[in-house]
């Protein structure tokens, strides 16, 4: 049975994550829309500090995070190349949280992750009133969880739909050596972030950046000083770290750069 012939479904957390930045106001702006319309909700920033356009950085963050909020929570994501475009507006739901963003990806991706549902907004159901053709976060998404906070039922602004965009992010690849992985994500700390995770990885394997065999290890302390190392991160992803430095200065390598895995 759907929660939505149940009491609200909503805890009255919604948490925002964008490309926005901290300098012009964009971010406050949009809390200042839900408070507007629901007083009493305790809003939450992921991060507003996404390097700008990056779909698969949002997805890769949104979707390591939001399990850590209560179940309820309402996730605003505007992370939006195509913003002013015919793209679509999106609510989802998945995992017992609630998502509101466009469909670009990275919310359809959320979906097929956790079995979830997908919904289209129509804004003008919504009575968002003469949207911003450069400020969906705030005339939509935001007013969205707003009214969702103030009692709207979902359905009275949305419709189910089937073909919302899926953000591919690659798995490592069978070689005839081996495996080949990828760096997918550089963090704060200059970590890599590679695809490969604990199934692809076993006690007798080698991993290499070029002809360099990079060592793995458990923790941050056990890594040399001045080399890098492969360590399981938070997320269940391995990373390429350097002690108390950045391995992406260290090595001077960028997202998409090829790791091997030998036997």
């Amino acid at each position: 049975m759907s929660t939505r012939s149940r009491k609200s479904p909503y805890s009255g957390i919604v948490t925002f994550l964008t490309d926005f930045g901290l300098e012009d106001g964009y971010a406050g702006v949009m809390k200042g829309v839900v408070l507007a319309h629901a007083p009493g909700a305790r809003l939450m920033d992921i991060t507003h500090q996404i390097p700008r356009f990056n779909l698969r950085a949002a997805a890769l963050i949104l979707e390591n995070s939001f399990p850590s909020f209560p179940a309820g929570s309402i996730h605003v994501m505007v992370v939006d190349p195509g913003v002013g475009s015919s793209r679509r507006h999106l609510y989802v739901e998945a995992a017992g949280h609630f998502f509101l963003g466009p469909d670009n990806g990275v919310l359809g991706r959320i979906a097929a992750q956790n079995n979830g549902s997908v919904f289209e907004i129509d804004s003008t159901t919504l009575r968002a009133t003469q949207p911003s053709s450069t400020f969906h976060g705030r005339d939509i998404y935001a007013l969205a969880a707003a009214k969702l906070l103030a009692g709207l039922d979902s359905l009275s602004f949305s419709a189910p739909i089937t073909d919302s965009k899926v953000l591919h992010i690659p798995e490592p690849r069978e070689v005839e050596e081996g495996l080949q992985a990828e760096v997918i994500y550089i963090d704060h700390f200059g970590n890599l972030v590679t695809n490969l995770r604990v199934q692809h990885l076993d006690g007798s394997s080698c991993v290499h950046l070029g002809k360099d065999r990079v060592a793995i290890v458990r923790t941050y302390s056990e890594l040399e000083e001045g080399k890098p190392g492969l360590i399981l991160n938070s997320w269940g992803y391995y990373e390429i770290a350097s002690r108390e430095g950045s391995a992406a200065q260290l090595l001077g390598i960028k997202a998409g750069k090829k790791v091997s895995v030998k036997p």
